[in-house]
């Protein structure tokens, strides 16, 4: 991972209305802090005029000595900008169309000197309205709003903005539409993996209200008899039933026991499911799905049952394994897929149950050709119809649905099916490339993750620090045919990784986008608790 740079800045509530605050700024470190001769520059503890522009307005900066040097370079967020006035106390450049909000800074003879930020105004904002205050101490990869408005996030955290003393906090968590925590839910200890905190990969809102959550736990409200993935009531607790156990004792009370209805899980990770037709369909990097046999067990000790099958399975809303999916009765003993020969980063299912898997692998199955790409029938069967070619020269990380059945594929690759691709391409429905998306150059990292938003624009974070030649650190927006977005490339710096994110609006009525995952920090603003909310103009 690269070295992650701290950009200097001032105390600014930017980007819905900026004020600015009684806090001393902060320029950097002395730039004469070596054995070179002071040059005498310096920015005044000021606020540049105006304190927040657009792309092409000029701004002036209030700096002392820059006057005696007339082969100064003058650059905001690392670009390079054109100086058109210099006084005694004040320097004066015009802002070109590319900007985004950064930090300023002079450099003369090798010697830079570290001016305040330089919010650059455009469609997208910082939403002041949402206050999550420090927000989760650790990764959130999931948020979700139900069918009734509550919102659900799910990650691997122990803490929600200070909120731990009040309840148990473990991967999971409830938030009001202003990113508050909600208390009062029936949690209990949520997810855990032995001791510690589990992780929650996804949350699923079932028909019946339900919640079906997965990722990486072995107990849910100290109860040892989930498998990384469980059903919940509408509240959070865990949805239980009454089974009959052995009872090798004279105690009646232990001939039965209260255990998780949902009977099924994975010996490894759960990275997704699909639910469709009153079946869950599993994918993740696992080799065995595993269920408890009450029949045969006894209070104390719980009998498990295990079926070989690697990365994907499917089971019914009880949990029971589905045997229909994926297993070869002819085999004895009879055995599930052998799955792919390497690892599954993401899937997609579509309407008619057709299911993509995306990673890095060459083979499916022991027996198919697909090159980190590949289709499946509803029943499992591989779909021959799915034309991928040479599929993607290097690993896919996400698979995203478009427009018309067709999918956006990020990852590391250069290639798809032989055409250029550039780390993003659009295919259609068959898996044939669609030319009306092409992606242009990457620097210094690749995407990790892309929002399709509501006005047809296309969010796209990563870790990369270029894009076509243009400083765009970390998220950028995009046209539908992969060009920038005019106007909504106006934030800075996005440190960190974008897992998830939903679409609504605010108590003003705007368009937003909450992001989460694990960001350190955004458009100059720190401490955002890996979860920030954006207003997305049209």
């Amino acid at each position: 991972m690269k070295k992650l740079f701290i950009y200097t800045s001032i105390c600014l509530a930017v980007l819905t209305a900026f004020t600015a605050c009684n806090k001393k700024m902060n320029y950097g470190s002395d730039p004469y802090g070596g054995q070179v001769e002071p040059l005498g520059i310096k920015f005044e503890d000021k606020l540049p005029s105006p304190s927040q522009a657009r792309p092409g307005e000029a701004v002036t900066y209030r700096v002392e000595g820059a006057s005696k040097f007339p082969n100064m370079e003058f650059f905001v967020n690392n670009v390079k900008v054109t100086v058109s006035t210099v006084t005694d106390s004040t320097v004066t450049v015009q802002l070109p169309a590319v900007i985004s909000t950064g930090s300023a800074k002079i450099v003369v003879d090798g010697q830079t000197f570290a001016g305040p930020l330089t919010p650059i105004l455009g469609k997208v904002s910082i939403d002041p309205t949402f206050n999550p205050g420090t927000g989760a101490n650790g990764l959130i990869t999931k948020i979700v709003r139900l069918k009734n408005n509550q919102i659900f996030i799910g990650g691997y955290f122990t803490d929600y903005n200070g909120n731990k003393s009040l309840a148990d906090i473990n991967g999971i968590a409830r938030i009001n539409s202003t990113g508050e925590f909600v208390t009062g839910m029936g949690f209990g200890k949520g997810a855990q993996e032995g001791s510690a905190a589990g992780l929650v990969n996804g949350i699923e809102e079932l028909s019946d209200g339900k919640l079906l959550i997965y990722g990486t736990f072995n107990s849910y409200d100290s109860n040892a008899n989930v498998k990384n993935i469980t059903v919940l009531n509408s509240t959070g607790s865990l949805y239980k039933e009454s089974v009959s156990i052995l009872n090798l004792t004279e105690d009646p009370a232990n001939s039965t026991m209260l255990v998780p209805a949902f009977n099924g899980g994975a010996d490894r990770t759960i990275s997704k499911v699909f639910v469709r037709n009153s079946k869950v369909t599993a994918i993740g990097n696992f080799s065995q799905f595993t269920s408890n046999y009450y029949e045969r067990s006894t209070y104390n000790s719980i009998l498990r049952d295990y079926f070989e099958f690697k990365n994907i399975f499917r089971m019914n809303m009880d949990g029971s394994l589905d045997s229909t999916f994926l297993v070869n009765h002819s085999s004895y003993p009879k055995r599930g897929s052998f799955g792919v020969n390497g690892f599954v980063n993401d899937g997609y299912m579509d309407a008619n149950g057709k299911i993509i898997l995306a990673g890095a692998f060459t083979r499916f199955n022991n027996a198919v050709n697909a090159t980190n790409i590949l289709r499946l029938n509803a029943d499992g069967s591989f779909d021959n119809s799915f034309n991928i070619g040479a599929g993607a020269d290097k690993e896919i990380a996400k698979v995203i649905p478009y427009t018309n059945g067709r999918y956006f594929l990020i990852g590391y690759f250069d290639r798809y099916n032989g055409q250029e691709a550039n780390r993003m391409v659009l295919i259609n429905a068959d898996g044939t490339v669609d030319p009306s998306f092409k992606a242009l150059k990457f620097t210094n990292g690749s995407p990790n993750y892309l929002a399709v938003l509501e006005n047809g624009k296309i969010l796209v974070s990563g870790n990369f620090t270029n894009y076509n030649e243009v400083i765009r650190e970390g998220l950028m927006i995009l046209n539908p045919d992969g060009t920038l977005a005019a106007n909504y490339n106006n934030t800075g710096r996005l440190v960190g990784n974008i897992y998830d994110s939903y679409q609504g609006t605010n108590s003003l009525g705007q368009k937003t986008i909450t992001l989460v995952g694990y960001i350190n920090s955004f458009n100059g603003k720190l401490n955002l608790g890996n979860i920030v909310r954006l207003i997305i103009q049209d």
